[in-house]
């Protein structure tokens, strides 16, 4: 079974690469990421409430309100992590380590549907959302659930946004990966048969994800290949575009 789809937006931040001319020349190896964070201005949120965001929930939004446009108001939407907010979570368990009492807003803030419910809030978003995690391969499980929820509900759009930052010092040693990306995809159903994007899968015993999802996706979506290939669990998913 095949699942039609288009994207009608593509939102994506990396360190020094934001708009769409940097990540077709990163696509094209004539741009690399920048060693310095410069996180997005989100100027649409008030001062006041953008001082305590984290980096993590800054780049989140950025994508999700970038992304979902003017449609924002009711919109089905899926986030997807593997990592969460892992260096407000971390100062959590120094706290805990050192005995030292935990702040609830802290707490409620770094669960992995935080940055899914400040976005509704700010939004007044009340359509269902749902937050995901799949380890190395949360951005496809992410996507995928995005496309099936698509056709299963008949749905027009529906938002899916990707994030990961790179984690804290302490948990470096055991990633063989530690990029900062986030992704914001506007997906809606196929207007014309054979337009936009397919996906489908076919099972396997012995799929092996050997780079990062995320980024793979990205060289996919801004390269000249017309199919690309990427396990989830025990299955490999394929997505071709026209």
């Amino acid at each position: 079974m095949e699942l039609a789809f288009q994207i009608a937006k593509c939102v994506a931040w990396a360190p020094g690469v934001e708009t769409e001319q940097e990540w077709c020349l990163w696509q094209a190896e004539k741009h690399d990421f920048s060693s310095d964070i410069s996180l997005p201005a989100l100027k649409a949120i008030p001062a006041m409430q953008r001082r305590r965001l984290s980096p993590f929930a800054k780049v989140s939004l950025h994508c999700a309100l970038e992304a979902s446009d003017h449609r924002q108001g009711d919109l089905p939407c899926v986030f997807s992590s593997r990592h969460g907010d892992l260096n407000r979570t971390t100062k959590l368990i120094e706290n805990v380590a050192a005995k030292e009492d935990l702040s609830p807003t802290q707490f409620g803030l770094s669960v992995h549907n935080a940055v899914s419910g400040l976005y509704s809030i700010y939004t007044k978003n009340q359509a269902p959302i749902s937050a995901i995690a799949s380890g190395k391969t949360s951005f496809m499980a992410g996507l995928v659930d995005s496309v099936v929820k698509l056709h299963v509900n008949q749905l027009d759009h529906i938002l899916y946004v990707y994030t990961d930052l790179s984690v804290p010092d302490c948990y470096s040693g055991y990633l063989d990966t530690n990029e900062s990306i986030g992704i914001g995809l506007l997906i809606q159903a196929s207007a014309f048969q054979g337009e936009g994007f397919k996906l489908s899968s076919a099972t396997t015993n012995h799929a092996v994800l050997m780079g990062i999802q995320s980024l793979d996706f990205l060289n996919f979506y801004y390269g000249d290949a017309i199919s690309w290939n990427t396990p989830v669990n025990k299955q490999t998913w394929t997505l071709t575009k026209n």
